[in-house]
């Protein structure tokens, strides 16, 4: 049931609670504000209020057929705006130039909107995970790392792509390399009932067996839906276990100075 309200989705939870004559109220208390907390307060009384944790994730874990089918249509949206603007991609313009080009390709080939902020970063910057675009000019032999995503009838994609600028030299083939395999292998292994960290761990050991393990910084991927990072996690710490119907992202990278 789709529930409106011109107070904002904090105002529809309470109008729709009073319809339903409420009496006890959870919330998630790692994503509720104070401001909100204390709404709800006022609203029901403080008693009323139950602090819960990944209720709202759990339910959302497992996507049925028609959010499997929103998210792969975000996804190819945010695919043929790459192909497009990474063929064209030259020296000459910012990265801020670069990415807003990339954002408009996105946004008229069916995107409601960016998913997050765009992350394009080339040269020294790229070995930053999240670096921002910036006034940078593109040159002749850089690396250019770019992260985007789009969101569409509320859903969203997550991709990212590493290319370089002119002739790549031996160094970024080699490392590009492994990181496709390590992504190939990580992918081969997904499937129904295996552990994420386990997923995490055929990626991680691919890259250290290489040499490069402590320039993997991060978990291998997250699950994406509703927001772009949700549960399951897949990493080295992750509990979690893959289940039919998850949507995650698998992104091995390599980062140096």
């Amino acid at each position: 049931e789709c529930i409106l309200s011109a107070d904002g989705h904090l105002g529809a939870v309470i109008e729709y609670a009073r319809s339903q004559d409420v009496e006890v109220l959870g919330f998630e208390d790692s994503v509720m504000s104070y401001a909100g907390y204390r709404r709800l307060a006022d609203e029901f009384g403080p008693e009323s209020l139950r602090p819960t944790s990944g209720i709202t994730q759990g339910a959302r874990v497992i996507k049925e057929d028609c959010e499997i089918a929103r998210i792969r249509r975000a996804a190819g949206i945010v695919d043929e705006a790459l192909t497009g603007f990474l063929e064209g991609l030259e020296p000459g313009i910012t990265e801020k130039e670069a990415a807003f080009e990339l954002d408009r390709r996105i946004l008229v080939g069916g995107a409601d909107a960016m998913a997050f902020e765009t992350i394009l970063a080339s040269g020294p910057s790229a070995a930053c995970p999240h670096a921002r675009p910036s006034s940078r000019v593109l040159r002749e032999g850089d690396m250019v790392k770019v992260d985007v995503g789009a969101r569409l009838d509320g859903y969203c994609s997550d991709i990212t792509r590493t290319v370089f600028l002119g002739e790549p030299d031996a160094r970024f083939i080699e490392v590009y390399s492994i990181v496709y395999d390590a992504q190939c292998a990580a992918l081969d292994g997904v499937a129904p009932g295996v552990a994420c960290n386990e997923i995490d761990g055929i990626a991680r050991d691919h890259i250290a067996a290489a040499g490069y393990g402590d320039e993997f910084s991060h978990g291998l991927g997250h699950g994406v839906g509703l927001e772009v990072h949700e549960a399951p996690r897949l990493s080295a710490r992750s509990t979690d276990t893959l289940a039919a119907g998850m949507v995650v992202t698998i992104e091995p990278g390599i980062y140096l100075e």
